[in-house]
C-alpha cells in the first residue's frame, strides 16, 4: 500500500483531504506542523508528502519538503496552497518539489497529480534498478554464473520471487553479500533500499540501536531520536551478514520482527510496523550452533526457508581466470593505469593457490600484485605475490615494491591482509590491529562502496 504524509494545519480541511485518500486505497497519516511532519518523516517511511504551502507560526511546506528530502531522498512532494505566486512556485521547484496545486481541491485533479508524482517516481527507481541490474549483472558474471555458481544463480529468480527470509551460508569471502544484491535486484523490492550490516561488527549495544535505532534519552549520549537500519529498509531489503555472532537477546528481538513484521526502538513504548525481507549469511553451521545451544531454533527455522549454500574457491577453480580479469580491470580503472596482459603461467599460478579467504582473499592477492609491478604492460607469474595462505611466504617486504604507495593504501592493504589471516573475523582484527572493531567495520564497509 501507498503510504502518504499529509501536512495542513486547518485541522478540517486535513480530515477531509485524509478521508478522500483512504477511499482512494491510500495510507495516511496527518501533521498539523513543520516539526510534526518532520517528527514523522523519521519514524516512518512515506512514499509521498502533500503539504500546504502556508503553515501556522509563519512556517511554509517549503521546510516540510526540504526537511523530508533530507530524510527520505525518494519521496513524492506535493504543494497544495491557496497563495500561489510565480516567486514561491520557482522556490518550490528549487528545493525539489514534484508539483505545485491551487486550493480548492478537486478530487479528480489531487488523485491525477498523486498518481503522476508516483509514476514518475517509480519511473526514476526502475532507471536506477536497471542500472544496478547492469552492475548486478557484471558481478554476477564475475563470481561465476557460468561455473561454480551455476547451480545458485539458476534458483536466485525463484528465491527472488519470494518476500521469505532467505540465508545463505559459506565460508568468508565467497561472495553472499553479491549473491543477496543478486537476490534484491532480481525482486520486486529493486527499486527500494539494500542495506548491509555486519553483525560481527559491533557490540550487542551499538547493533540493537543500529538496526532497531533509539528514542531521545534512551541512554547516554543519545541526544535524539535516530531511525534504525529496518526502518530505513522498509518496503526494501535488509541483509544481515554474520547472523551467528547475534547475542541471545538480539535473537529474540529478530524472532519478533520475523514473527510481527514490527520493530521497536530502544527506549521507546510503542512498536512500529516495517516491511522488510531479511537476507541473512553467515559462515558457521548455524544447525550446529542449534545443537549445542548457541543459537535459537526458532530463529534458525525462520530464517533458514529458502537456504543457499556458495562454495568456497577452491572447488570452483574455473572461476579464477574471470575473476583475475575482473579484479585487474577494476583496479586499473580507479588507478587511471592501463590494463596489462595476463599471462597463462600467471593465471596457473593463481590457480595453485588454496584460497582459504576466497573471492576476497584473491581480490586482495591481485590489487597487492598490481601495486607492486607498478605500470606494467604484462602480469606475469613473476609478479603475482599470493599470500601464506595461497601457497606462498608471506607479504612482500617493502623493499619489494617497485612503485611508492600512499600511506592510506598501504594501511588498506595491510587491514587486507590482516582480515584474510583472521578468514574475515573482524573482532580478532581489531584487537590484532588494536583499534575498535567498529574503525574495522567502516574501513572494510568504505572499501567496498569506494
Amino acid at each position: 500500500m501507498t503510504d502518504i504524509l499529509l501536512v495542513d494545519d486547518e485541522q478540517a480541511l486535513l480530515k477531509i483531504l485524509a478521508r478522500t485518500l483512504e477511499r482512494a486505497g491510500y495510507a495516511v497519516a496527518c501533521a498539523g506542523s513543520v516539526e510534526t511532519a518532520l517528527a514523522q518523516a523519521a519514524a516512518q517511511s512515506f512514499d509521498m508528502v502533500i503539504t500546504d504551502l502556508k503553515l501556522v507560526h509563519d512556517d511554509d511546506g517549503l521546510k516540510v519538503a526540504q526537511g523530508v528530502r533530507a530524510l527520505q531522498s525518494n519521496i513524492g512532494v506535493l504543494i497544495v496552497t491557496a497563495y500561489a505566486s510565480v516567486p514561491s512556485a520557482v522556490e518550490a521547484m528549487r528545493v525539489g518539489v514534484d508539483d505545485y496545486l491551487m486550493k480548492p481541491v478537486e478530487t479528480q485533479e489531487l488523485l491525477l497529480r498523486i498518481s503522476s508524482i508516483l509514476e514518475r517516481r517509480q519511473l526514476k527507481r526502475e532507471v536506477q534498478t536497471l542500472r544496478s541490474r547492469l552492475r548486478a549483472d557484471k558481478k554476477t558474471a564475475v563470481i561465476g554464473e557460468e561455473t561454480g555458481l551455476s547451480g545458485i544463480f539458476a534458483s536466485l529468480d525463484r528465491v527472488a520471487l519470494s518476500d521469505l527470509p532467505v540465508l545463505v551460508q559459506g565460508e568468508s569471502g565467497t561472495g553472499k553479500e553479491l549473491v543477496a544484491r543478486a537476490i534484491h535486484d532480481r525482486s520486486n523490492r529493486q527499486g527500494r533500499s539494500f542495506i548491509a550490516v555486519n553483525c560481527a561488527a559491533m557490540s550487542e549495544q551499538l547493533l540493537e540501536s543500529e538496526l532497531f535505532g533509539h528514542v531521545q534519552g534512551a541512554f547516554t549520549g543519545a541526544d535524539r531520536s535516530r531511525r534504525g537500519l529496518f526502518e530505513e529498509a522498509h518496503k526494501g531489503t535488509l541483509f544481515l551478514d554474520e547472523i551467528g555472532d547475534i547475542s541471545p537477546g538480539l535473537q529474540v528481538r529478530l524472532l519478533r520482527v520475523l514473527q510481527e513484521q514490527e520493530i521497536r526502538p530502544v527506549g521507546a513504548n510503542v512498536g512500529r510496523k516495517v516491511d522488510v525481507r531479511i537476507i541473512a549469511a553467515t559462515h558457521r553451521d548455524l544447525a550446529t550452533l542449534v545443537r549445542e545451544g548457541v543459537f535459537r531454533d526458532d530463529l534458525y527455522f525462520r530464517l533458514n526457508v529458502l537456504p543457499l549454500t556458495v562454495p568456497p574457491l577452491r572447488n570452483r577453480r574455473d572461476d579464477i581466470p574471470e575473476l583475475t580479469a575482473y579484479f585487474v580491470e577494476r583496479y586499473c580503472a580507479k588507478a587511471g593505469r592501463p590494463v596489462p596482459h595476463i599471462t597463462l603461467d600467471a593465471l596457473r599460478k593463481l590457480g595453485q593457490g588454496q584460497w582459504p579467504g576466497n573471492v576476497r582473499e584473491l581480490r586482495n592477492v591481485i590489487e597487492r600484485s598490481l601495486t607492486l609491478a607498478g605500470n606494467t604492460e604484462v602480469l606475469d607469474a613473476d609478479d603475482i605475490r599470493l599470500d601464506q595462505g595461497a601457497g606462498d611466504s608471506g607479504p612482500p617486504l617493502f623493499s619489494q615494491m617497485k612503485d611508492l604507495v600512499s600511506l592510506e593504501e598501504l594501511e588498506r592493504q595491510y587491514l587486507a591482509y590482516v582480515l584474510e589471516r583472521t578468514q574475515g573475523n573482524q573482532a580478532k582484527a581489531a584487537e590484532i590491529l588494536q583499534v575498535g572493531k567498529n574503525t574495522v567495520w567502516r574501513r572494510v564497509r568504505d572499501s567496498k562502496t569506494s
